[in-house]
């Protein structure tokens, strides 16, 4: 098995002893149950990973022994920007983490007319996608975190964008293969019950292209990951 992934803070990764965040402690010890002697990979989510080897590790408190730390290039060129409709609870959550898995550059969470709350809730939920987006560098074993926005109005999502509109998922829409050259960087996702025929008709007027996904109507964390799978490929050539 490929040795577990860790958290430490942004900058503190350096060779010698690193001492863990309690967090990171508890999950050394009581989920992967790793003790003293095991292999372990580190990194700060802003390029550096390092591997490492367990030499201390108690209830809150693990203490990893590093050589060397690595530094790996930021990926080069534009990455893919999802702009999420606000979604409830857990269903947000796992949006967030599929969008660090598939490799998304930055996250905006959008309040529409039908996302599950207002500007203020989502706010207060900003900082527990950050942590859900930082848990799921551990899994895909990503070295540069995603970048989380402040969530936005659809209104000011457009108007920011009103210079290089992007790509909307739409069962209406248009092929992948009809996008144009070069679009789909940015990629509008509506919320739960998608966006309202009047949200629509903004959307277009502001020059967004949109995408079809398939023959069935997707859930919204759904889309997300099929558009963002195909984006990908189409900008990779794959």
């Amino acid at each position: 098995m490929p040795d577990p992934w860790l958290l430490v803070a942004p900058g503190s990764l350096a060779p010698g002893e690193v001492t863990l965040d309690p967090g990171e402690a508890r999950h050394l010890r009581a989920v992967l149950r790793r003790a003293a002697g095991a292999s372990v990979v580190l990194t700060d989510g802003r390029g550096s990973r390092a591997r490492g080897v367990v030499c201390a590790v108690k209830r809150n408190h693990a203490v990893v022994a590093v050589e060397e730390v690595e530094r790996v290039p930021e990926p080069e060129g534009p990455g893919i920007t999802v702009a999420l409709g606000v979604l409830q609870g857990q269903a947000m959550d796992r949006a967030v983490t599929r969008a660090v898995e598939l490799g998304v550059e930055r996250f905006v969470p959008v309040v529409a007319a039908r996302s599950q709350g207002g500007p203020g809730a989502a706010a207060r939920r900003l900082a527990h996608w950050g942590r859900a987006a930082r848990q799921a560098l551990k899994q895909c074993h990503r070295v540069w975190e995603m970048e989380l926005s402040g969530p936005v109005t659809l209104e000011e999502l457009l108007e920011e964008n009103a210079g290089a509109p992007g790509v909307v998922a739409d069962p209406e829409g248009l092929p992948l293969d009809r996008l144009g050259e070069g679009r789909g960087r940015l990629f509008l996702v509506g919320p739960e019950g998608g966006f309202t025929r009047e949200e629509r008709e903004r959307i277009a007027r502001a020059g967004w292209v949109p995408l079809v996904l398939g023959a069935n109507v997707l859930r919204a964390e759904t889309a997300l990951v099929a558009g963002v799978a195909v984006l990908t490929l189409a900008h990779t050539g794959g």
